[in-house]
């Protein structure tokens, strides 16, 4: 019983271990949307910045989806005492990882805005 409580923390804790880092990055990112949109010679559109604010929020969660599976089993191989968390993180980032392929697969790539969804056959 012991190990299932373990098991249900520790996926639940690399879930939301991707998903903070995707918000540390999101965040960051948004800082450099804003002085990019603040220094711009071009006239300020709230519905394009926000389009941007989306996409980049969608790039963060692909990236660092991607990045935990490199780094996820490097830092299992490298600590000895949080191998088990590293290992869930790895296998959160390869669902992730799958579920963001899908989304490319299906829309071709994250348009907004553009119909370039793709018909079955």
């Amino acid at each position: 019983m012991e190990f299932f409580e373990k098991l249900s923390f520790e996926t639940v804790s690399g879930f939301a271990t991707i998903g903070l880092f995707t918000l540390f990055l999101w965040m960051a990112g948004l800082v450099f949307l804003l002085f990019r949109e603040l220094f711009s010679s071009d006239a300020f559109h709230i519905r394009d910045y926000l389009m941007k604010v989306l996409k980049w929020l969608l790039y963060s969660f692909e990236i660092v989806s991607y990045g935990g599976v490199i780094v996820g089993p490097i830092m299992a191989f490298k600590t000895e005492d949080e191998v088990f968390h590293y290992v869930m993180v790895t296998i959160a980032a390869i669902i992730l990882s799958l579920i963001c392929f899908q989304i490319r697969k299906r829309t071709m790539g994250f348009s907004f805005g553009r119909s370039k969804v793709r018909k079955h056959k």
